[in-house]
């Protein structure tokens, strides 16, 4: 375990380096055909009057990101016609604030929180379901959400962060006090160790790690976010447009839902060989693409509108019930107000 977890934190701080020969990409790829397709599609552009801006991507690596490395290495992008400037980035939050970004993609809470505290940003789909999970020890006897009252339980990072909000969700559902666990906080990379150490009888965390650890003899997984009945249906991970996209370059933006659509159903059509393409191209370090081939094949991916909505709509009224937003506004004005069909999916 102990190796396999290492391997991890090695392939994390990999990242950087693997991913150098990323920074800066442009739809064209290399330089000579950057310039032939450049003056290609400015003739095509001043021919049709089509809106010729380039969409900025600000995206660091993480494994359910696919959908936006899979439009660009598969040259969707360029097939519905949308050119862009990628840059790997871990701020991407502040990117797009600064007008340096022109997509969001991440998890429904923190989506919320944010657009709760006047983040401007319209979303405009669910990309997938599941990748957070909550594994415990065999020696525990802990065997789902139920047996983790009075218990010591890990969290990533504190209670804001996406994979404790939904344990809170989860435990309220269960009729479980937050109060009655005794959550503690780590890094995300020590949890495997602090679970192996008896520090903590379980964890939630976001995938690959959580089903990683689960894997190992002495561990097993007792929440899984894709399969667990009140969770399995509901969108987790959301694309988020900027305003300024939305706004001043809507067939742009439309354009860009369609590249992205096709990448998602790639993706479920192809889950290993989608993974294979992200690492051999260097947008995720994990060269594991059996293993996160399945976990892209557990998570369903499809680009839906109206679905997402009511993904976002459930989530919003849980985070009101557990008191870390507060809103002037019902969950469904909240959805109203921020989603966008920019693409006319389903």
């Amino acid at each position: 375990m102990k190796k396999r977890i290492l391997s991890i934190i090695l392939a994390l701080g990999m990242t950087a380096a693997l991913l150098t020969g990323c920074s800066g990409k442009t739809s064209e790829g290399g330089q000579e055909e950057k310039q032939k397709t450049g003056a290609e599609a400015e003739k095509t552009d001043s021919q049709t009057g089509e809106d010729d801006y380039v969409v900025q991507i600000a995206q660091g690596p993480a494994l359910c990101s696919a959908p936006i490395f899979i439009a660009l290495i598969n040259g969707y992008m360029e097939e519905c016609g949308v050119k862009y400037e990628y840059n790997n980035s871990e701020n991407q939050w502040d990117a797009m604030a600064g007008g340096k970004n022109d997509i969001n993609y991440g998890l429904l809470p923190t989506f919320i929180q944010r657009i709760a505290n006047g983040y401007e940003m319209a979303v405009v789909g669910g990309a997938h379901f599941g990748c957070i999970n909550v594994v415990a020890t065999d020696a525990s006897g802990i065997e789902s959400i139920a047996d983790l009252k009075g218990r010591k339980v890990g969290i990533p990072g504190g209670m804001g962060s996406d994979p404790a909000i939904l344990l809170q969700r989860m435990l309220t559902a269960n009729d479980i006090a937050v109060t009655d666990v005794d959550l503690q906080v780590f890094n995300n990379a020590d949890l495997g160790t602090a679970l192996q150490e008896g520090q903590i009888e379980a964890f939630v965390s976001w995938d690959p790690y959580a089903t990683i650890v689960s894997e190992y003899d002495g561990n097993h997984l007792i929440f899984n976010q894709a399969e667990d009945e009140m969770t399995k249906d509901e969108y987790c991970c959301v694309f988020g447009f900027s305003k300024s996209l939305i706004e001043d370059h809507p067939d742009v933006a439309k354009r860009y839902v369609q590249a992205l659509s096709m990448a998602c159903d790639y993706i479920a059509e192809n889950p290993v060989e989608a993974a294979k393409l992200c690492y051999e191209e260097g947008y995720i370090a994990d060269e594991d693409y059996e293993f996160n081939g399945k976990l892209l094949e557990s998570y369903r991916y499809g680009l839906r509108y109206e679905d997402a909505k009511g993904s976002f709509v459930d989530v919003t009224k849980d985070l009101i019930d557990l008191e870390i937003v507060d809103l002037n506004k019902s969950a469904e004005e909240l959805a109203d107000d921020v989603f966008v069909n920019a693409g006319e999916v389903e």
